[in-house]
């Protein structure tokens, strides 16, 4: 293929040229602005910013002091290590190497993020050959509110995105320029599964794609060469650890599904990626045309993945991340094969240019987004102080603590001994026997329980999401300790501390 050229209007721009250029630096300096601000964010905040960085976080410290990352249902800790291991893997690393505790996941995420940011340069300038589309594609993630969000939380998932993009973009240059890049798309789609293991929409439509165009034997090779390398790796580490690695990723991971939670999704992904939608819409047929199904058929099962992932119980916004940044990859595709640019700077009188109206839309809502969470986080992250200075002085013992307060643990004591939310899931399907946990309980073995309820009185059940215990230890906790502390909190009430009972008040 040709070298890449600017296109004939960049030499010489017009004045609707230069004025959408400004548009575009303004946007492109407020989200600079803004990705600073969330790294200040993350450098700063000592407590987390989601109930599962907490976790990926405590597993990666235990690894660190315990050497071991995937743990069974029959002995403490009841804890799952929910993902594949590389994630985990780094994150040790950096806290080894000295970083604090979440600090070390969260320098993982922002690096991913910022490099998907440079894929959706690259991967648009490759398919279009066009320097307004790749800035359009680059500023649009670089705006986008989801991908920073978890863009600075220590979880695994805007890594396993960039492995992902960066396979789709190593099979794009395969396709397109001939390049020998096959192998090394096979392995950062390896990567990105070894980082989560639902990270199946890339590899699939890699295969598809080969399929399709007349690259069968290729496609079959592809295919059986990923899943031969992942068995490899998968059955004997789950050999080696007695059966805990498949339990923890594949088993502990059959949440039940909810019509509300997928609603819930469908929801935020109208308000802040709508606007985009309509755009690919628009544009998608043309697109096809012009520049290949390729990124289209990576959106759609992109799409279907999130869709079937989504309604399951403890999902959070996170889920989006794959299925939003190849909407704006496709979205720049879109506007380069309508022609956007061009019309626009001919300031001509057509439906087309009415795309900056979407555009803009996604832009501003975007940025208001970023702005409230980062006041938010900011708030959020004092008030955390507060209450990890309250819970201090009860752990002072350094006896053994049962903790709805993850944060909290995780940041004094670097681990978790019982994960409510999974071991409640888990106590409720049968997989894990609740009487260890309820005896220790019924003796006073922990020192300090807190909790987000208070057990002497009556209430209906948390819902499914919120972290408890079931109601037989809820009852020995009632029997055997006292309320010694309430710490005001975000969440419901705050936080109930309890400690053993003297014998004198038996």
């Amino acid at each position: 293929m040709s070298a890449i050229a600017p296109a004939p209007s960049t030499a010489n721009p017009n004045r609707a040229e230069r004025k959408f250029r400004l548009i575009l630096i303004v946007f492109a300096a407020f989200s600079a602005l803004t990705i600073l601000g969330h790294l200040g964010m993350l450098l700063w905040a000592q407590n987390s910013f989601t109930g599962g960085e907490c976790v990926v976080a405590a597993h990666a410290s235990m690894l660190v002091h315990d050497g071991t990352l995937y743990y069974d249902f029959h002995h403490y800790p009841y804890t799952v290590a929910p993902y594949t291991p590389l994630f985990y893997l780094l994150d040790a690393g950096l806290q080894k190497a000295g970083l604090p505790i979440y600090t070390a996941g969260r320098v993982i995420s922002f690096a991913a993020a910022l490099g998907i940011v440079a894929l959706g340069w690259f991967l648009t300038l490759l398919y279009t050959k066009e320097r307004y589309s790749a800035a359009m594609c680059a500023l649009l993630c670089a705006s986008s509110s989801l991908l920073f969000i978890w863009g600075t939380v220590g979880q695994v998932d805007v890594l396993a995105l960039f492995w992902a993009l960066a396979a789709f973009y190593l099979y794009s240059r395969y396709d397109l320029l001939g390049d020998h890049t096959l192998i090394w798309a096979g392995a950062c789609a390896l990567l990105a599964f070894f980082t989560k293991q639902t990270m199946l929409a890339c590899p699939a439509a890699i295969g598809l794609l080969l399929f399709f165009t007349r690259r069968k034997l290729t496609a079959v090779k592809f295919a059986l060469s990923c899943l031969a390398v992942a068995a490899i790796i998968v059955i004997p580490l789950d050999a080696a650890l007695g059966g805990r690695f498949l339990a923890d990723t594949v088993r502990a991971n059959l949440n039940p599904y909810s019509v509300g939670k997928l609603l819930l999704h469908l929801r935020f992904a109208l308000l802040v990626a709508g606007p985009l939608v309509l755009v690919v819409l628009l544009g998608a047929r043309q697109a096809i045309r012009k520049t290949g199904a390729a990124p289209f058929v990576y959106l759609g099962l992109a799409t279907l993945v999130f869709l079937a992932a989504a309604p399951k119980t403890g999902s959070d916004l996170n889920y989006q991340l794959e299925f939003t940044i190849l909407l704006i990859v496709c979205t720049s595709l879109s506007l380069h094969a309508l022609d956007f640019f061009s019309l626009s700077f001919q300031r001509t009188q057509t439906w087309v240019t009415l795309l900056q109206l979407p555009l803009g839309v996604f832009l501003v809502v975007n940025a208001r987004t970023t702005a409230s969470l980062l006041l938010m986080r900011f708030a959020g992250e004092q008030q955390s102080r507060v209450e990890v200075a309250a819970i201090q002085s009860t752990l002072a013992d350094g006896g053994r603590v049962l903790s709805a307060d993850y944060n909290a643990v995780v940041r004094l004591r670097g681990r978790l001994d019982v994960e409510m939310a999974f071991y409640n899931l888990l106590v409720s399907v049968g997989a894990v026997d609740p009487e260890p946990l309820r005896r220790d309980i019924a003796a006073s073995a922990f020192s300090t329980i807190i909790l987000l309820e208070d057990v002497r009185t009556d209430h209906s059940p948390l819902e499914i999401e919120i972290s408890t215990l079931p109601a037989a230890q809820l009852a020995e906790i009632r029997k055997h300790y006292t309320l010694v502390k309430r710490i005001p909190g975000p969440v419901l009430d705050g936080m109930y501390v309890y400690q053993p009972r003297s014998p004198a008040s038996d």
